[in-house]
């Protein structure tokens, strides 16, 4: 087999020659270099990787909290910034963020190998019937002493509603509807950071509150810099207090099992992502220069945690201590060209582990395979304990004659025709005997039973999600194709929208 690609990226084989002695020095000069740039790992690793012994840093395994493991500080696949983009806006954005994605590929964090390796227990095609949005089961036993709490579960999801983000967005509401019922998942808001209404505000529950950059609601280089400032919004808002626990989530996702509260005195739940680590070369630097000076002898790069906002499981009250300074140090980045440079398309992510390490707000960093939080097929070969699949990493496969047989990439939904008509536009499962036939994934590895299997579970729930979907209008719809009038539903900003009007939008006579 070929050495893969993150492997062999950085330098080419020297030519074949005819003398035996070139070869041979070759070979010993080859030697000396891969000894020399071991040596040099190790010896980074020593300056940037020593971590002390600190619960905050990483999981702090407690008996009373299932399914957490100390994350080791060993940097894994990748680097900084080399990743996707949350949220994007256009099909030009989209496209800039699908080159992010195959970098971080040819750096190996694409194949992760999260997989238990154990056969597949799940299963596909059950009846999803469920439209409620949970009953009332919290219990006192499942409450902290804080009357000001709210109760249960309430997930929110962020969004500048472009079609990229909606279709996106259906998708996952219709299957959060269909575990919700009859669990701790009470509450459901769509936090809408736009200066309008869209299309999905009759559909979907929403709040919006105007965006800080304006020019986000259609495209921008950066659309995720206004999360930090909306999630504040929202934070001052009366919807934000009906749950205890607060569940950050991107649109991305699909739901297979509903999430349990935590049980009391647990800390916040984050997911392990292995392309963060702030001890990268040149991050330790920003990270200092971002933070506080008051902080900067106190907090090490081993107090902040490698993970991101989303998806994350944080009470309320945790939120509301760290979010004043999420929101300053996503500020401070995006001012500082060098911070945005080396941070790249993760710099919101850093943003929110650095304020929580500043504000001193654990998290219990729960690693891939292992997490009750989400599953990244085709990285993942199981969905393991995940509550969610994330479907960030698109998948081909290709034959015995390399040959593409089947693919699934999130990146072609972008028009709003595929959001108003989504089943016209179903993804495609993969062939049920792929793992026989010698298929294998565009870097190579082979297509399994269990990643083939995981993969079908995936798309089979998101398939059936679409199906219950109605078609919303089109030509002329409103809100983003050219031409189209603004949406205007009625909604108050900051308030949960109860559509006053235009439920179904229609279009105006004069159209």
């Amino acid at each position: 087999d070929e050495a893969p690609q993150h492997l062999t990226r950085h330098w080419t084989m020297a030519p074949r020659r005819r003398s035996d002695s070139r070869a041979v020095r070759l070979a010993v000069s080859t030697a000396i270099f891969v000894l020399s740039a071991n040596v040099a790992y190790q010896l980074s690793r020593g300056v940037w990787g020593s971590r002390p012994v600190t619960p905050v840093a990483r999981a702090d395994v407690r008996s009373n909290h299932p399914r957490q493991r100390k994350v080791p500080n060993v940097p894994q696949h990748g680097k900084a910034g080399t990743s996707h983009s949350h949220e994007s806006s256009s099909d030009t954005e989209v496209r800039s963020v699908a080159e992010w994605d195959r970098q971080a590929e040819q750096e190996g964090l694409f194949h992760d190998d999260h997989g238990t390796g154990g056969g597949y227990t799940g299963s596909f095609g059950d009846a999803r019937d469920g439209t409620g949005s949970g009953a009332n089961v919290g219990t006192d036993a499942n409450q902290d002493a804080d009357t000001n709490a709210g109760t249960g579960i309430h997930v929110l999801a962020t969004s500048n509603g472009s079609p990229y983000l909606n279709w996106q967005t259906r998708v996952m509401y219709q299957t959060f509807k269909t575990v919700a019922v009859g669990s701790d998942m009470k509450h459901f808001t769509r936090l809408l950071h736009r200066r309008t209404d869209d299309e999905l505000v009759g559909e979907v529950p929403t709040v919006r509150v105007d965006s800080k950059h304006a020019a986000c609601d259609t495209w921008c280089e950066f659309p995720v810099a206004d999360r930090p400032d909306a999630l504040r919004k929202w934070l001052l808002t009366d919807d934000s207090k009906r749950g205890e626990w607060i569940v950050m989530i991107e649109t991305d996702y699909v739901w297979r099992e509903a999430l349990k509260m935590p049980p009391p005195g647990s800390d916040a739940v984050a997911f392990h992502f292995h392309y963060i680590n702030p001890n990268y070369p040149n991050l330790p630097e920003v990270m200092k220069r971002l933070m506080p000076d008051n902080k900067r002898d106190e907090i090490k790069m081993t107090d902040i945690i490698c993970s991101g906002p989303a998806p994350t499981m944080i009470r309320k009250r945790e939120l509301d201590r760290l979010i004043d300074e999420y929101v300053r140090v996503a500020d401070a980045i995006e001012a500082d060209a060098d911070a945005k440079q080396k941070l790249g398309w993760v710099r919101e992510m850093y943003a929110y582990d650095l304020a929580a390490a500043v504000v001193g707000v654990p998290h219990v960093v729960e690693d891939p395979g292992e997490t009750q939080l989400i599953a990244q097929p085709p990285a993942d070969t199981s969905h393991g304990n995940a509550a969610m699949f994330h479907y960030t990493w698109g998948a081909e496969y290709f034959d015995r004659n390399k040959t593409k047989a089947w693919s699934w990439d999130k990146r072609p939904y972008v028009e709003t025709k595929q959001v108003r008509d989504p089943a016209r536009f179903k993804p495609d499962l993969p062939p049920p005997d792929a793992h026989t036939r010698g298929m294998r994934l565009q870097d190579g590895k082979p297509v399994t039973r269990a990643l083939n299997e995981v993969m079908t579970e995936m798309l089979t729930i998101m398939r059936d999600a679409i199906d219950t979907l109605p078609i919303l209008p089109h030509n002329p719809g409103c809100g983003w194709d050219q031409g189209e009038p603004a949406c205007d539903f009625g909604c108050e900003t900051g308030v949960l929208c109860v559509p006053t009007k235009n439920t179904p939008w229609k279009a105006a006579v004069a159209l």
